[in-house]
């Protein structure tokens, strides 16, 4: 069977090749072709099969139409439902995107923007490790769109799409001393990751307005994963004086942390509460479900998207743009009053 082509079908419906161009690239209503017109175009090409020529449309407007993806965790189910609202934002405005996953290494995020650029991606939408400065630098120098998520990096100006950590943080620490617990343990990601510091200043604000002062063996940050809350909230649990409460950064922590209260024999809530940063659905499965700060991903991903196709389209004509978004206090079932 032939291959169909702009032609082909222009010679079936008799119309110009540009008429069919035009309709089959959503143009056709700036052209005043009809709708009748239009529609027997479409329907033409669907009978044909046609698929459009991606290289020659790349050629002729000069963009590739793709978009890269550089994600720290995509296990984390954070980044995987982030990376397919964005994939379906994209989608929707021609674009395919190149997920890649850097498992917070260095190395391996340099290799990915390097495969990036190499192939003239039309701009990029990263959530960098806090330490990539050089590597994020190498994306501006070459003048490729980009749009920063999930971490702020000092000093370097960019389009980022962020939430406030600080503030939900606060919330989460607030229900607890709320509900009468003073001895809170708080279970941290990387004490350079920014996200983690945010977090972190929340759970100081929050206990320095309730007049409560920081234990410091309650405070251990270490990397965002099940063995660290694991081993922390375990560890913490059986010293003389054990937290009654927690307050855990991230989702693969506070899963740690629940196995490590019940492998500790005791039962959420009835003798520890806690509280996860993240939502996700395990957390609804759990024998207590978990109460949780929801991140608003799919925001997160459009606001991404929004920013970047902007930049792809003004280039250097609009100014840099921080979205804020807030986060949700979800209350479940984890957490008990002591009053």
């Amino acid at each position: 069977m032939a291959i169909a082509t702009l032609q082909t079908i222009a010679n079936i419906v008799k119309v110009s090749r540009s008429t069919v161009s035009r309709v089959l690239n959503n143009k056709w209503e700036d052209f005043g072709i009809s709708q009748a017109t239009a529609d027997k175009i479409i329907s033409k090409a669907k009978d044909l099969h046609y698929i459009k020529n991606e290289a020659a449309r790349s050629l002729r407007e000069k963009k590739t139409f793709t978009i890269g993806v550089v994600i720290r965790d995509i296990t984390n189910p954070f980044y995987s439902q982030l990376v397919k609202f964005v994939e379906s934002a994209l989608y929707t405005k021609g674009y395919t995107i190149i997920i890649c996953n850097t498992g917070y290494d260095l190395d391996k995020e340099n290799g990915h923007i390097n495969v990036l650029l190499s192939r003239r991606v039309d701009g990029i939408i990263l959530s960098p490790i806090q330490k990539s400065i050089k590597n994020i630098f190498k994306i501006k120098d070459r003048n490729v769109p980009l749009a920063l998520f999930d971490c702020k990096i000092d000093k370097f100006d960019a389009d980022y799409i962020l939430v406030d950590n600080e503030a939900g943080t606060m919330e989460a620490v607030n229900h607890l001393i709320a509900q009468g617990h003073k001895k809170i343990g708080y279970i941290g990601g990387d004490s350079y990751d920014s996200n983690n510091r945010l977090r972190y200043a929340g759970y100081r604000k929050a206990l320095s307005k309730a007049s409560l002062s920081m234990t410091e063996h309650y405070i251990k940050h270490g990397s965002y994963t099940f063995k660290h809350g694991y081993e922390t909230t375990t560890k913490l649990l059986r010293s003389s004086d054990a937290p009654t409460a927690f307050f855990a950064a991230n989702n693969r922590i506070v899963l740690g942390a629940c196995k490590g209260i019940m492998d500790c024999g005791l039962q959420i809530p009835d003798d520890v509460s806690i509280i996860g940063f993240d939502d996700f659905e395990t957390a609804t499965m759990l024998p207590s479900p978990l109460t949780v700060i929801r991140q608003p991903i799919q925001d997160m991903a459009l606001h991404a998207v929004d920013l970047l196709l902007s930049r792809i389209e003004n280039a250097n004509n609009i100014p840099y743009m921080t979205s804020m978004l807030k986060t949700e206090f979800v209350l479940r079932n984890s957490t008990k009053s002591l009053n």
